[in-house]
Order: C-alpha cells, then structure tokens, then sequence
C-alpha cells in the first residue's frame, strides 16, 4: 500500500513526513554517501519540500515505510531548474503543468530483502508511482538517475528518452530523461510485477479517483 500526501492532507500526514525526512537522511546520507545533504538533526528535508510537492509513502504490512519518492511540479522550481542546469547541457527542458520532476526515491535500508520480497517492495513502488501520475493528470516525469534506470523505466511500461548525455556526479554518470506515462503504462507495470489491484491509497479533501479505479480495474 502507499499513501499521497499533498497540500489537500499535509495536515493530516505531518508525523509521517517526519519519519519520512528521516529516512531519507538515512537512505541518502548514510546509505548513498551523500555527505552534502547531512543535517545534525538527521532530517534531510530542503527548500523544495514545500506545499506543493507531492510525497508517494509506501507503507508495509505492519505500516512501517518501505519505499518513498517525491514529485515538484515544474512549473516551480524544482532541481533541473535551480540547482543542476548543467545536466540538460544547453537542450531545453520540457515543463508545464502536467509535467512533473521525479525525484528523492528511496527504499527503507532495513527494508530491503532478497526474491519475492523485494520484487513485491519493487512493483507497488512502481505502481504508485504511476498511479499517483493517473489520479493527479500528470502526462510525463523528468528525472535525473544512472542512466541505467531509463531501462528499468522502459520495462515497467513509461515511454523514454534521454534528454541530454551523462554527466558525472560524484563518481557516477547521471542522466536526465522524460519518462511519458500512457494509457498502457499501468497494465504493464501490473504485468511485470503481478499485480492485480491498485497500490496508491488517496484521502485527499474533496478529491476522489474514480479515473484511477477504472484504469487499475
């Protein structure tokens, strides 16, 4: 299961998204060996965690937090934009109101485990993830990863393209891409993981996702 927090139920998540700022201090600082985003009070929160980012929490069966990402809209200022411009080397960055930045994916360390277990954790992140793009209208994502993963994107049913060559950060290539999602993405994440209802659990104020239901159906 996962849960979307956005600025409808930021009030209603708020000791969720502490543990989440943890764990990301945890995944990205001493996990990942990003030194720049140590904070002395372990939560690795920055100046893009504002209302308007949208946080996909993936929560186990004993409600601990397997897998956590963030979506910036990018018609704000989101990391492309304001802090690595570089990446897209010149080439224009696609932006506007249904495209959003796919950013800070985590899987909790304690979490992590080897066969069934881990394609499970693997496919529902996947999931909501797209589900997440389906109930809020969002047509495509840019992200900014090993360009290893525009596979793993391809696999699980996005339409991909690199928008610029790597560029080397820290010892590893990085890429951006536009991940498209589609009517079919859904079904083929599903496919790929076995999967046979939906993941995303909404419980925002006033919003409901009847497109959601019947695309997942």
């Amino acid at each position: 299961m996962a849960i979307l927090i956005t600025k409808q139920n930021l009030s209603r998540h708020s000791d969720t998204l502490e543990k989440v700022y943890r764990l990301r201090h945890r995944f990205f600082v001493h996990h990942k060996k990003w030194e720049t985003l140590a904070k002395a009070d372990e939560r690795e929160i920055d100046e893009f965690d504002t209302p308007e980012a949208v946080h996909i929490v993936g929560l186990d069966d004993s409600g601990d937090i397997s897998t956590y990402t963030r979506l910036l809209p990018t018609t704000a200022p989101h990391l492309p934009s304001d802090v690595y411009p570089e990446l897209l080397q010149g080439n224009p960055e696609p932006t506007g109101p249904d495209i959003w930045e796919w950013t800070r994916a985590a899987i909790n360390p304690f979490k992590r485990d080897s066969g069934k277990g881990a394609s499970r954790i693997k496919g529902e992140f996947y999931a909501a993830v797209v589900e997440t793009c389906l109930h809020l209208g969002i047509r495509a994502l840019l992200v900014e990863a090993h360009p290893g993963l525009i596979t793993s994107a391809i696999d699980v049913g996005f339409h991909t393209r690199p928008l610029a060559l790597p560029t080397e950060y820290g010892g590893e290539p990085v890429v951006p891409f536009f991940c498209e999602v589609t009517e079919a993405t859904l079904p083929r994440t599903q496919e790929v993981f076995g999967l046979t209802t939906p993941v995303l659990q909404v419980d925002e104020i006033g919003i409901e996702a009847p497109a959601l239901e019947r695309r997942a159906g």
